[in-house]
Formats: structure tokens, C-alpha cells, sequence
């Protein structure tokens, strides 16, 4: 080899390492929508929903931070503020998290659960399950050995981190602790319970002093020094604690909502940061209490705030579904983490299956009244669309693709350019929350149902009303067009399905449901119609003549149904956490997809019919590969449909024994032969834990 190849070789071998070492700053952001994935899902689009108070830790050499979400815990990586890894267990959330001294091991909790996490490996070391109520915060000693935990169960409790084994209690006088803080040299332990504080000796158990008739905690931070406790709560003042003495050396006020949710003191002691109800972090002088800063940028609660241990950065989580990295010396953000949603209450496909459109929701919550636009192929946000004001309930494409439409409880309906993700029109003049929008197939007709009863007809041109459709009793939860356009479904909360002429502008048919009516769907040769109940089956009917065709019992209602784009199948999701398949010709149950244990807002089908979108009540959407998903086994005895035969389906059957349901049918009826009886108990018993 001469000089000159040589030379041009090393040039190579270093940028190889230099893209590797880029590589593995940035973790790999752009997997993240293929990690974790249940079986058969192609992708999932959306990182959950930010939950509980202590969701934010860094290690201790201040290079990851810990954020968890209602499907695990996301680890990034600081400096480029990219996704490192997810650790979850089956999907489930982690509400508190906090890091080993040494980095390599995360606590999580979720419910009664505490989890441990082998951070360089991916892997669950530990999970104790002793509590018998909500786990709410973690802390681990400085010396890296023990957990603690706090509990609504009214304890405190420690762990050995080697082995998992319980340790120790601590109890005080209340009925939920919201916090838990080891001191700095790991002698005391800092609990909150109600309107107290206590401190505890570590090694005895004994309790030292208490803080007490101060407004409900839920945020402890002890100060570098461990000679001063902070503590945010109820009530707008932070308070300046002195271990020692257990006197309070000094009231911080300035937030001006009366919530604070968190506190931490900075590396050196001398700032503690707070952040609460008033969408505001705020930076003190913790020996004068004098504000040094006020860092705005968050629209809505933050729920919590820690200092990175170098203390150049502060890292904050928000209920407006973003972690902000700011620079704590100049409160400017150096990374804004997106991709966290709510409630998913609505998802489309674009007509040409590139775009899928989701809405999600929080119960009143205007910020996180959200649409988000997601690249199909790609799992990248493409646009996040914002202005109304309360629950987005529906969302539909334009036939051409280019125009979004979206119904919300702001009692408005607001049309989307799809390209640039822009504001087109607003369509107003409701009293009531709109509940649903589609477009006719030719795109030039707009239909909503609205809780005011009213089904209304819309030229999209325009945005002025063409025609009100009377006729329901109660809130119109569902409307949709034929494929051929001639003909508009609703439904709603009066038990009624009613097909409406279109050029006419009149009832055609009307349809008793014993149910209240959640979702419609056409097939695609506008024959039958597939209706999803809100605490009932679904059921399919005959266009043409209104008749009953089918009927697919499920347990817990559906909130969605959609066909698929050859007919021949039904999608349907719900409260039942779980995805069916149905075979229209027969009504027979086809497949049920329980790889993932959430409720399902809505279903739909891509124009391809290979993959199947749910939108989820934990934040995220799933792509399921729907054409290489083998059907699962028939397990007639799983009754509730959950994918295990347990006690709930012995109770299911016995709750309606002597019931005829030779003409409806009923998944309880095991044996199929009309009635439930006996013999369908000792089938179900034979076989629970299958």
C-alpha cells in the first residue's frame, strides 16, 4: 500500500467513527417508533401521555434523563436531546422514575408496582409488588443500595436494589404519603403525608421530627448540604425547612396560582427552582427568597422540575405534552421534546394511506385539544395542528386528500390545509360540542352531528349550512356518508340509527338500537352498515331494507368500527381493551388482538387494508400489520374476549344463567346451543387459566 491509499484510508476509518460517535449521541431517535413493539404492530406513532409528579430524573453524571410516560420510561440523551432508549414493562406506565448514583440502574413506578431497570441492558432486574395502594414516588440513598418508595397505602417502604427484598416501614399519621427524599448523606429519610412532614433516621426507623399544619405537600428537596429541606404543595408558597432545628427559616412567595408542584435545589445550593399550576418555572435565592428568574415557554401545568447535577441545565415536564431542557443560567430552551400525546379519540387515513390524522383529548384540557399529522411511512410528525379549545372528538380527510376536518366540544368545526398544516376556515354557530364530521364523497358536502341534537349538512366551499336534519332525541354521536354519496348514517344517544336521503334532505329509515350508538361505518358497497355501541354489541344491518344481518357480541361497548376496504371484514375497539376482526358474511369473530392492554378510542382501516390504525386512551397510535397476522386460536371460553380464561368469565357466565340467546347470541353461550346453562360453567371452569 503507498502513502497516498494509506492517507485515503485513514480519512475513511475516521469518518466512519466520527458517524458512529454522531450515531450514538443522538441514540437512535429515528427508531424510536419500532422499539417495544407488541406482536404485529408495524409501528407506533406517539411516545403516551406525560403522567404523575415525579416523571423527570437525570443520572448523576447529568448525560441521560428519565421521563416517564404511560408507556414506560423514555431515556434521553441530554446533550442532543434525542430518545436513548424506552424500558417498559408489557406497555405499562411509569409515574415516578430516579436514577442509581452510578447511572446504570432506573426505579420506575406505576400503580402498586415498583420496577428496576438494568439501564445498559435494557433489562428488568427487579419487580415488587408489596404495596397495596398507588406507588407515587421513588428515591434511592446516595450510597446506591437502598430504594425507597412512597405509597398511598399510607407507607413508606425501603428495598434492598441487589435483590429486590423488602427492608423497612415507615408510617406517620394520614392515609397517602405524595413524596419521598433521602438526605445527602443517606441518615435521613423525608417523607410527606397530608398536611406533615416527617424525618426519619435511616438505620433505626425512628421518627426524628415532624413538619406539621403546613398545606399539602408533593414536592421535597433536600439542599446539597442536607441541612435545608424545601417543600411545594398546596397553597403558593414554597417553605425553607431547617433539619436540624425543624423550624422554618423562610416563606418564598410569587406563583400566582396557589398549586406548586415541584421543587429542586441547584448543585450548589444557592437557587432552588419551582414549577406549578401557573405554567411557570421560577428560579430563587434560596438565602434571600428573592426571585432570580421566571422562565415562561410551558402552556400549561408543570408537573416537574430537576436540576441536572452540573447545574447548566433544568429539565422540566409539562401536561402540555412537552420536556423542556433550558439553560438554567440564561432560561433559554436548549431542547423542546415533543411527541407526548393524550386520550386518542379520533384517527383517519389520508386517501392515499400516507397521512394518518389523530386527535387527542384531556377531558377539558384545551392543551391537549391537539391534531397531530403523521408521515405513514416514516412515523415522523409532519404537523401539529392547534386552536380548539376543548375535546377534539373527530377528525375526517377530503376525499382528495388535501383538506382535514376536525368536530370539537368548543362547539366548532375547523378545516385544515393538510400540506402546510394551516388554518383554512372555521365553521361556528353551535350551541353544543360537535361529535363527529365526514365529508361526502364527492368533497363538496360537509356532515356533522352535534350534542344539540341536530345533524347538519355544510357547503365546504362556502361554510354556510345547506340543510338541519331533525330527528334524534339526544346527542348525534356519529354520522357517515355512503360511499356513493346518496345516503348519510347517524347515530347517537337516543338508541337510533337514522338513514337520511341526501338530495332530499329526509328520513329514510329509522333503526332501534337497545343501545346508545357510538360509531357508524359504511362497507364499501354501501350495503350493510356496521354500527359500534357505546355499552352494547355491534351490529350489522342491511341498508337497503334496515334489518338486522348481524350481531357481534363484545364486553364493554366499542368506540370504534370501521370496515375494511374489500368489505369482507370489521374492525372494532373499545373499553374492552382489546381489537376484533369480524367476518362480515357470517359475523363470526376472526381474530382478537390483546398484545396490547388499553382502551381503544377508534379504528381505521388504511385505503391498502393491510394495516389497521388504533388510536389509544394511553397516548399512542398503533399500526397494525393486518395481512401477514396469522388468526389467533378460537378460545370460546374466554367469554369477556381478554385473551385469558380467568374468574371474570366464570362470573360472566353465571351472572346470566337461564338466559335464552338462541336468537341474538352471546359469547357466555360456550357450548352455542341457544342457552346458558350449566354446561357452559363447567366448560369455562375446566379451562381458566388457558
Amino acid at each position: 500500500m503507498n502513502i497516498k491509499h494509506f492517507w485515503i484510508l485513514l480519512m475513511l476509518i475516521l469518518v466512519t467513527i466520527g458517524i458512529l460517535v454522531v450515531f450514538s449521541l443522538n441514540g437512535e431517535a429515528q427508531d424510536y417508533t419500532q422499539w417495544s413493539l407488541p406482536d404485529g404492530v408495524k409501528a407506533r406513532l406517539g411516545k403516551g401521555s406525560l403522567i404523575g409528579l415525579s416523571n423527570i430524573a437525570y443520572s448523576a453524571n447529568g448525560k441521560r434523563l428519565a421521563v416517564g410516560s404511560s408507556i414506560g420510561a423514555w431515556i434521553y440523551n441530554v446533550q442532543s436531546g434525542k430518545e436513548f432508549i424506552l424500558l417498559t414493562e408489557h406497555m405499562r406506565g411509569v409515574q415516578s422514575v430516579s436514577f442509581s448514583p452510578d447511572g446504570r440502574t432506573l426505579a420506575g413506578s406505576m400503580g402498586t408496582a415498583i420496577y428496576l431497570w438494568n439501564v445498559d441492558t435494557s433489562t428488568l432486574k427487579h419487580s415488587i409488588t408489596e404495596h397495596t395502594d398507588t406507588v407515587i414516588s421513588v428515591a434511592f440513598s446516595p450510597d446506591g443500595k437502598t430504594l425507597a418508595s412512597a405509597s398511598y397505602d399510607g407507607t413508606i417502604r425501603t428495598w434492598d436494589v441487589g435483590t429486590g427484598a423488602f427492608k423497612q416501614i415507615f408510617l406517620g399519621w394520614g392515609s397517602k404519603f405524595r413524596s419521598v427524599s433521602f438526605s445527602p448523606d443517606g441518615r435521613t429519610l423525608a417523607g410527606s403525608m397530608g398536611t406533615a412532614i416527617y424525618l426519619w433516621d435511616v438505620d433505626t426507623g425512628k421518627r426524628e421530627r415532624s413538619f406539621v399544619d403546613v398545606d399539602r405537600v408533593y414536592s421535597l428537596s433536600f439542599s446539597p448540604d442536607g441541612r435545608t429541606l424545601a417543600s411545594g404543595g398546596r397553597g403558593s408558597s414554597i417553605l425553607i425547612w431547617d433539619v436540624e432545628t425543624g423550624t422554618l427559616k423562610r416563606t418564598i412567595d410569587g406563583h400566582k396560582h396557589p398549586i406548586i408542584m415541584s421543587v429542586s435545589f441547584s448543585p450548589d445550593g444557592e437557587t432552588l427552582a419551582s414549577g406549578g399550576w401557573d405554567e411557570t418555572i421560577r428560579l430563587w435565592n434560596v438565602e434571600t427568597g428573592t426571585l432570580k428568574r421566571t422562565i415562561d415557554g410551558h402552556k400549561y401545568t408543570i408537573m416537574s422540575v430537576s436540576f441536572n447535577p452540573d447545574g447548566e441545565t433544568l429539565a422540566s415536564v409539562s401536561y402540555d405534552g412537552t420536556v423542556r431542557i433550558w439553560d438554567s443560567n440564561t432560561g433559554i430552551p436548549k431542547h423542546i421534546i415533543t411527541g407526548y400525546m393524550d386520550n386518542i379519540s379520533s384517527v383517519s387515513f389520508s386517501p392515499d394511506g400516507g397521512t394518518l390524522a389523530s386527535a387527542s383529548f384531556q377531558n377539558g384540557r384545551a392543551s391537549d385539544d391537539i391534531i397531530h399529522l403523521w408521515d405513514v411511512g416514516t412515523g415522523i410528525l409532519k404537523h401539529t395542528l392547534t386552536g380548539h379549545a376543548s375535546d377534539i372528538k373527530s377528525v375526517s380527510f377530503s376525499p382528495d386528500g388535501r383538506t382535514l376536518v376536525s368536530g370539537s366540544w368548543d362547539s366548532t368545526i375547523r378545516l385544515w390545509n393538510v400540506e402546510t398544516g394551516t388554518l383554512k376556515h372555521t365553521i361556528g354557530g353551535y350551541t353544543e360540542g360537535v361529535n363527529s364530521v365526514s365529508f361526502s364523497p364527492d368533497g363538496r358536502t360537509l356532515a356533522s352531528g352535534s350534542n344539540d341534537i341536530a345533524v347538519r349538512l355544510w357547503n365546504v366551499e362556502t361554510g354556510t349550512l345547506k340543510h338541519t336534519l331533525i330527528g334524534h332525541t339526544d346527542g348525534v354521536n356519529s354520522v357517515s356518508f355512503s360511499p356513493d354519496g346518496k345516503m348519510l348514517a347517524s347515530g347517537g344517544w337516543d338508541k337510533t340509527i337514522r338513514l337520511w336521503d341526501i338530495e332530499t334532505a329526509r328520513l329514510k329509515h329509522t333503526i332501534s338500537e337497545d343501545n346508545r350508538v357510538w360509531s357508524l361505518s359504511f362497507s364499501s358497497d354501501g350495503r350493510t352498515l356496521a354500527n359500534g355501541s357505546y355499552d352494547g354489541p355491534i351490529r350489522l344491518w342491511d341498508v337497503d331494507t334496515g334489518t338486522l344481518k348481524h350481531t357481534m357480541r363484545i364486553a364493554g361497548g366499542a368506540n370504534g368500527v370501521s370496515f375494511s376496504p374489500d368489505g369482507k371484514a370489521v374492525a372494532s375497539g373499545g373499553w374492552g381493551k382489546t381489537i376484533r376482526l369480524w367476518d362480515v358474511e357470517t359475523g363470526a369473530l376472526k381474530r382478537t388482538i390483546t398484545g396490547y392492554a388499553v382502551e381503544v378510542g377508534s379504528v381505521s382501516f388504511s385505503p391498502s387494508g393491510k394495516t389497521l390504525a388504533s388510536g389509544n386512551f394511553n397516548g399512542t397510535i398503533l399500526l397494525w400489520d393486518i395481512a401477514s397476522a396469522a388468526p389467533e386460536p378460537s378460545k370460546t371460553q374466554d367469554v369477556n374476549g381478554d385473551g385469558l380464561v380467568n374468574i371474570q368469565d366464570l362470573v360472566r357466565v353465571a351472572s346470566f344463567i337461564g338466559q335464552d340467546v338462541s336468537v341474538d347470541g352471546d359469547p357466555a353461550d360456550v357450548n352455542g346451543d341457544g342457552m346458558i346453562n350449566i354446561q357452559d360453567l363447567v366448560q369455562v371452569a375446566s379451562a381458566i387459566g388457558n
